[in-house]
């Protein structure tokens, strides 16, 4: 079971990426999530959003749990035909992207956080 000052632990991961981040990520975060809106509709769409909204994004493997009432998503994407990245949503709120986080960071978080450790490392 994750307690809540692991999960302040994922979210103070976001400092951690590398590069700036999409202009567009403001704007994400304001966009209202509607009550039909399913826990991982809702991860995919922060994804694409924290991603630049790519046409070419595929998603698979989403698993979903909760601690203390926190929701958390975690999953892996391509895109156009690359290598699988992984992604950790938080409370359907926060997400975090294995390409914009520093090296080592979503392995940490994934075993962390995602059931199985989220999959395989990512190199």
């Amino acid at each position: 079971m994750v307690n809540r000052a692991a999960v302040l632990i994922l979210l103070m991961l976001a400092a951690c990426h590398r590069g700036e981040a999409p202009a567009n990520n403001a704007a994400a975060a304001s966009v209202p999530r509607t009550m039909l809106e399913g826990d991982v509709s809702a991860a995919q769409r922060l994804v694409r959003a924290k991603l630049g909204n790519p046409a070419n994004l595929v998603f698979s493997a989403p698993r979903r749990s909760a601690s203390q009432g926190v929701r958390i998503v975690c999953g892996t994407f391509t895109q156009g035909g690359g290598a699988p990245q992984r992604y950790i949503v938080v409370d359907s709120r926060d997400a975090f992207v294995e390409p914009q986080m520093r090296p080592g960071a979503m392995d940490q978080a994934s075993s962390e956080f995602c059931q199985n450790g989220g999959g395989a490392p990512r190199g």
